[in-house]
């Protein structure tokens, strides 16, 4: 069908989250990035990456499509969805969390509705955050 992308069942869609305890220095963030591309990831999902709104454009690379972001400070939190450019996803909408703790995607994976969410949550028990989250 023209116009579809379709993804064969023997290629999956790789998935990763990983805590990346901050990237805003650029060896870390390039051992990071490296790290994934030798993965062959499709969606990298990064929770507390530490990253500013002028530093997000460090996620970029040459297999990166789109970088979508939460920012709080250069010293906390942050959450960063990751989509390589040969993955066909087109998105709605985007919600991200001021706090930095979340960032929610809604969009079409391969012309199927989905929902991407990223959540970095607090270490304490904190039923408010969750709460917030999904109500």
């Amino acid at each position: 069908m023209a116009g579809k992308s379709t993804r064969m069942i023997s290629n999956p869609t790789k998935f990763v989250s990983w805590n990346v305890k901050g990237v805003n220095n650029p060896n870390k963030r390039q051992r990071v990035m490296s790290h994934l591309q030798e993965l062959k990831v499709d969606m990298a999902f990064l929770q507390e990456t530490h990253l500013c709104n002028i530093n997000v454009n460090g996620l970029k690379r040459n297999w990166v499509g789109q970088v979508f972001h939460s920012k709080f400070n250069a010293k906390a939190r942050g959450t960063a969805i990751l989509i390589n450019k040969n993955i066909s996803f087109h998105s709605k909408e985007i919600i991200s969390d001021p706090n930095g703790r979340y960032i929610i995607v809604v969009g079409q994976l391969f012309a199927n509705p989905v929902i991407l969410v990223n959540v970095y949550a607090p270490n304490c028990d904190d039923s408010s955050f969750f709460k917030k989250l999904f109500f």
